[in-house]
């Protein structure tokens, strides 16, 4: 489905390219607005999707997930619901990554996006790396300070 509007978009400019009396070699114009769109469709589909797919794991849902969304959002709008429905199951998962949520809410809706029963540990795991943990730098000792003892000194 994504190939084809990378199809439509090389294909509705032609007849205005080609019926243009103003341009001296219109088929050049045809050859070089064409080939500019294929070299832009093969850049981001083969290096720049690729490198934000790879690196964003963050945002893996299960693919019977993304089809009960698009289904459901589809019967209740549809096609617009259809178009929609990803970005709205992604942003449900965006709330619910939040600091704000408890993991007793979280943790189980998170197994069902993703279809990991690890999903809550490895997110766990993700956070620790990116956040870092007590003692890990000088904002630990900020709150040790304001907890109610300061860091000892060594001798």
């Amino acid at each position: 489905v994504p190939q084809v509007g990378a199809i439509v978009a090389m294909l509705l400019p032609a007849p205005v390219i080609l019926f243009d009396s103003r341009l001296e070699a219109p088929f050049f114009t045809l050859f070089v607005a064409t080939s500019a769109q294929l070299g832009l469709k093969f850049v981001f589909a083969n290096v720049v999707e690729v490198k934000l797919v790879e690196a964003d794991q963050l945002m893996k849902m299960h693919p019977v997930i993304i089809l009960l969304a698009v289904s459901f959002f589809g019967f209740i709008w549809g096609p617009t619901g259809m178009l929609l429905s990803v970005p709205l199951v992604a942003y449900l998962k965006v709330a619910l990554l939040r600091d704000t949520v408890p993991s007793c809410y979280r943790d189980p809706i998170l197994i069902t996006l993703e279809g990991d029963r690890l999903a809550p540990a490895k997110y766990a795991r993700k956070r620790a790396l990116i956040l870092p943990g007590p003692g890990r730098g000088p904002e630990a000792e900020a709150e040790e300070a304001v907890a109610g003892g300061a860091p000892e000194a060594t001798p």
